[in-house]
C-alpha cells in the first residue's frame, strides 16, 4: 500500500496516486452472520455507513424491492458481502430461510423477482393445527406451518450455514440439524443429522423411560425458537415448548461443527423436573470471548441444582451449569407464566455486564463473572429496575446501543411507549432518558435493530416493527427512529404506503440492516428491501478515514455519498498546472460556502473532496456539488476546528489502523510494531496548519507545516510519546502524519486500540495497531 522513504525526522511518506485510489475504495460492508448481528446478541449494527438520520425520510428512502419466498419468514435474514459465488462473481448475498423448510440464496442488490441464486428445500414442514393439548385447545402462537423456525448461522471461512429444520415424517415429528454449502445449497460436513438426546432423569409428564430412568427429547412436545450458536468449533440448538402445552422442558444440543453427526454435549433444564423452556422470543443463545454461554429460563421448577426455572444460566462449552442468577420472585413468575427468559440475555461489549429482562417488565443487570445465584430482594445483582410499568409487563426483545458515554438500552413493552434507558457509572438511569409514546404496537412482539456509524452524530437509527391490528396475520410497519432521540421519527413505511407498504408481520423477527439497505422478514412470503431511493442527490457526507460524522474540519478529506452526483465513468484526481490536486474532475465540482473543493475521485455515487482550509472559524458550512450537465445538489453541515480519524488499512474506518512500521513495513498482525519503537499513523481532520498552504498542494519534504491544535496518541490506553505531528511529505495537504512510540508496558496483541485526539477532540473511529 505504502512506497515510503526513510529521513532523519523518522517521517514516512505514501504514494499520491494510491491513496488516490485508496480513497476511492466503497464505504465499510460488513456481515451478518448470526441472529441478533453477533454473539453478544446487542441486535445492533455499529458498522452502517450509508443510512443516517440525513438520508433516511420519505423523499429518498423508501422500498426498493421484494424477495418472494414460499413460507412466513420468522428467521432473520443473513448476509455476506463481496462472496464469490461461482458462475456469478462476486456478490453481496442475503440468506432467507422459511416456516417452509426452505433456505434461498438471493443477490442482495437484484431487482424484484431476478436475484435468486439456489433454493433447497429440507423436507416437509409441520402442521400447527395438530399440536393440541390434553384439553383439547390447538396450538396458536404460530400459524399456517411450522418449518425453519429459528435463525441459522453462517461460518464464513468454512463456507458453510447451519440450519434447523422441523419436518413431519411418517405421523410423528423430526428435528434435523443441516450444514448447507454457502455457494450451492448442497449438504456437506456428513449432514444432515437427526436431533436427539436423553439426559438421567425422572422428569415431567411420562416422557421418561421407566425401564432406564433416562428421560429422553421427545420433539413432538417441543420446538426450536432461539438462534443458532456457533463457538467452540459447535452449533449450539435450543428447545423450548409449545406455548406450555405440557408436558415440556428446555433443551441444548451441541453438535461438532465440522462433523455434525457427533453431539458434544447435552443439557436439559429440568431432567428431574417439569417445564422450564429455552425460547427467548427466538434470540440466540449468547456467548462470551472465552466461549462461555449464557441463556434464560421460562417458567418450570427451581431448585438450584437440577432444575433451573426462571433463571439466567452461565454455561461451560460442555453445557455444565458454571454460575447463575435466580430473581427472588421466581416462584410467583412462574405461577403467573412470566417467563424470565421471554428474551434471552444481551452481553455487553468490553464488559463482564449481562443485561436480562423478561414477562414481568424486571431488568437485571448483572457480573456475568459472579452472578451470585438467588438471593432475598436480588442484592446479588448489580442492579435491578421496574423499565415495564405494573401492568404494561413484557419484554420480549431489546436492543442495545453499545455509546462511549453510556449504552442505550431500547425497550417497547405491552401496550407501553417506547423507552429508552441510559447507563452510566455502571448501571442504568431507572428514568428512561427518551420515549416514544406515538407509535403503536398492539402485542409487544417488535422486531428491533440499530444501525450507527460507529457513534458518529447523526447516524444512528432504531428500527422497529410492528403489527397493526390485534387479530393475526395483520399488516405489519416499519418504523424508523433518531436512535439518539426516539421520540423523533424519521420515517415509517405507511407514510407512502402506495409504495413502501410491508406487508403481513411476522413477530419478534429483527430487521437486517446491512450496508445501506433494511432486510425485513414478512409473513407474506416475501422479504422486503428497504434503501435510500435512485433519487439524484447527497445522501451523506462523511470523513474520509472513518466514514462517521457530520461535521467537517479544515482540511478533512470528506467523502460524499449520493445518486448521480458525479461522472458516469470514476474519474481519479488530475493534478492542475499549478501541480496541485484539481477542483473539477469529468466535470463535477464541489465547493464548501463557494470556495472550491480539491477532488480525489469522482463518480456517479461518491465523491471524494478535501475541506478548505479557510472554513476556519465557521460554525456550519454549505457543501454543494455540480454535477455534470449543471444539476447542484447541496447540504449544509456543521464546522468543528478539529474532526480527527486515522485511516485504516482495508478503508473500513475500523479495525487494523494504516501505519507503518520503523522498519517501514505496514503494520499487521503478521507484521506487528515492538514495544518502544516508533509507528507512523494517517489521519485527517486535524484542522488547520501552522503556516498556510494553498488548498490540494502537494506537501514537500522539507520545511514541514505542522498542526496547529495540538496532537496526542494513546495506545492500548496509555498516553505515548507524539515525536512529529504534520501534513505528511509527498501527500496532498490535509493527509497528517504522526509518529508516535509504542508505550514499553503496554499489552501486547493484534489488534491494540489507537486514539489520535486533536485539540482534545477524540477520534471518530475505533482503530487498532498490531504490538507484539
Amino acid at each position: 500500500m505504502f512506497a515510503v522513504s526513510y529521513g532523519t525526522m523518522t517521517k514516512w511518506m505514501c504514494s499520491l496516486g494510491l491513496l488516490a485510489v485508496f480513497l476511492s475504495a466503497a464505504r465499510a460492508q460488513v456481515d451478518v452472520l448470526t441472529a441478533n448481528y453477533d454473539n453478544n446478541r446487542t441486535n445492533a449494527n455499529l458498522s452502517e455507513g450509508i443510512l443516517n438520520t440525513l438520508d433516511v425520510n420519505v423523499n429518498q428512502f423508501g422500498l426498493l424491492h421484494v424477495f418472494p419466498v414460499d413460507g412466513q419468514v420468522y428467521a432473520q435474514p443473513l448476509y455476506l458481502h463481496a462472496f464469490n459465488m461461482p458462475g456469478k462473481g462476486t456478490l453481496n448475498v442475503l440468506y432467507v430461510a422459511t416456516m417452509h423448510n426452505s433456505i434461498y440464496a438471493f443477490d442482495a442488490d437484484a431487482a424484484s423477482g431476478t436475484g435468486q441464486l439456489w433454493q433447497v428445500n429440507l423436507g416437509t414442514s409441520v402442521n400447527p393445527l395438530s399440536i393440541v393439548d390434553s384439553a383439547g385447545a390447538v396450538y396458536g402462537d404460530i400459524q399456517h406451518e411450522i418449518g425453519i423456525l429459528s435463525t441459522p448461522v453462517i461460518d464464513r471461512t468454512g463456507g458453510t450455514i447451519y440450519v434447523v429444520s422441523e419436518i413431519q415424517q411418517s405421523g410423528t415429528v423430526a428435528f434435523y440439524l443441516h450444514a448447507l454449502d454457502l455457494t450451492t445449497g448442497s449438504e456437506k460436513l456428513n449432514g444432515p443429522v437427526e436431533i436427539e438426546a436423553t439426559v438421567t432423569g425422572n422428569g415431567w409428564g411420562g416422557t421418561t423411560d421407566p425401564d432406564t430412568g433416562q428421560l429422553p427429547f421427545d420433539p413432538n412436545e417441543h420446538i426450536q425458537r432461539p438462534g443458532l450458536l456457533l463457538a467452540n468449533g459447535a452449533v449450539y440448538v435450543a428447545f423450548g415448548s409449545h406455548g406450555d402445552f405440557v408436558p415440556w422442558h428446555g433443551w441444548i444440543m451441541a453438535y461438532n461443527a465440522s462433523d455434525l453427526p457427533q453431539q458434544t454435549a447435552v443439557f436439559c433444564t429440568t431432567p428431574s423436573g417439569a417445564g422450564v423452556a429455552v425460547w427467548q422470543g427466538g434470540r440466540g443463545l449468547a456467548a462470551d470471548p472465552n466461549g462461555e454461554i449464557y441463556l434464560s429460563t421460562g417458567n418450570g421448577s427451581y431448585d438450584g441444582a437440577t432444575a433451573w426455572g426462571e433463571s439466567v444460566l452461565h454455561l461451560t462449552s460442555t453445557l455444565q451449569v458454571a454460575d447463575w442468577f435466580t430473581p427472588s420472585q421466581y416462584a410467583d413468575w412462574t405461577d403467573d407464566d412470566a417467563d424470565f427468559g421471554s428474551n434471552g440475555p444481551v452481553l455487553v461489549p468490553g464488559s463482564n455486564m449481562l443485561i436480562a429482562g423478561g414477562k414481568a417488565g424486571l431488568v437485571a443487570l448483572m457480573d456475568r463473572t459472579n452472578m451470585g445465584h438467588e438471593l432475598s430482594g436480588n442484592t446479588q445483582a448489580l442492579q435491578t429496575f421496574q423499565a415495564v410499568p405494573a401492568g404494561k409487563f413484557a419484554i420480549y426483545n431489546t436492543a442495545l446501543w453499545n455509546r462511549p458515554d453510556g449504552p442505550l438500552l431500547y425497550i417497547w413493552g405491552y401496550q407501553d411507549v417506547l423507552r429508552a434507558f441510559q447507563m452510566q457509572n455502571g448501571v442504568f438511569n431507572t428514568t428512561a432518558v427518551a420515549f416514544n409514546g406515538s407509535i403503536q404496537q398492539l402485542y409487544p412482539f417488535a422486531g428491533m435493530t440499530v444501525s450507527s456509524n460507529g457513534f458518529a452524530p447523526g447516524s444512528a437509527i432504531l428500527w422497529l416493527t410492528a403489527e397493526t391490528s390485534g387479530t393475526f396475520p395483520t399488516p405489519g410497519i416499519l418504523h424508523a427512529l433518531d436512535a439518539g432521540n426516539v421520540s423523533h421519527e424519521l420515517w415509517n413505511s405507511n407514510l407512502n404506503s402506495a409504495r413502501d407498504t410491508l406487508g403481513d408481520f411476522t413477530k419478534f423477527a429483527n430487521p437486517t440492516v446491512v450496508n445501506g439497505k433494511v432486510y425485513v422478514p414478512t409473513d407474506a412470503r416475501q422479504v422486503v428491501a428497504y434503501g435510500v431511493l435512485p433519487v439524484a442527490g447527497i445522501t451523506a457526507a462523511v470523513n474520509a478515514a472513518s466514514f462517521s460524522s457530520l461535521t467537517v474540519a479544515p482540511g478533512e478529506l470528506v467523502t460524499i455519498f449520493g445518486n448521480g452526483i458525479g461522472p458516469a465513468t470514476p474519474q481519479q484526481l488530475t493534478l492542475n498546472a499549478q501541480g496541485n490536486v484539481a477542483t473539477s474532475l469529468g466535470g463535477t465540482t464541489v465547493t464548501f460556502d463557494g470556495i472550491a473543493a480539491p477532488l480525489l475521485y469522482a463518480g456517479a455515487d461518491q465523491i471524494n473532496a478535501i475541506v478548505p482550509f479557510a472554513l476556519s472559524g465557521s460554525s456550519t458550512t454549505l457543501l454543494e456539488v455540480t454535477a455534470t450537465g449543471g444539476r447542484t445538489y447541496s447540504v449544509s453541515l456543521a464546522v468543528a476546528a478539529a474532526a480527527p480519524a486515522v485511516f485504516t488499512s482495508t478503508a473500513s474506518g475500523s479495525g487494523q489502523g494504516a501505519i507503518l512500521n520503523s522498519d517501514l513495513s505496514v503494520n499487521s498482525a503478521a507484521h506487528p510494531a515492538a514495544r518502544g519503537s516508533d509507528i507512523a499513523i494517517y489521519a485527517t481532520g486535524t484542522g488547520v496548519l501552522n503556516r498556510a498552504v494553498a488548498d490540494g498542494s502537494i506537501i514537500p519534504t522539507t520545511n514541514l507545516p505542522l498542526s496547529q491544535a495540538a496532537v496526542s496518541v494513546t495506545i492500548g490506553g496509555q498516553v505515548a510519546s507524539v515525536t512529529y505531528q504534520g501534513a505528511a511529505p509527498g501527500l496532498v495537504a490535509g493527509v497528517m502524519q504522526i509518529n508516535a512510540q509504542i508505550p514499553a508496558g503496554i499489552t501486547s496483541g493484534a489488534a491494540v486500540p489507537v486514539v489520535v485526539s486533536a485539540g482534545g477532540v477524540a477520534g471518530l473511529n475505533t482503530v487498532t495497531v498490531a504490538v507484539q
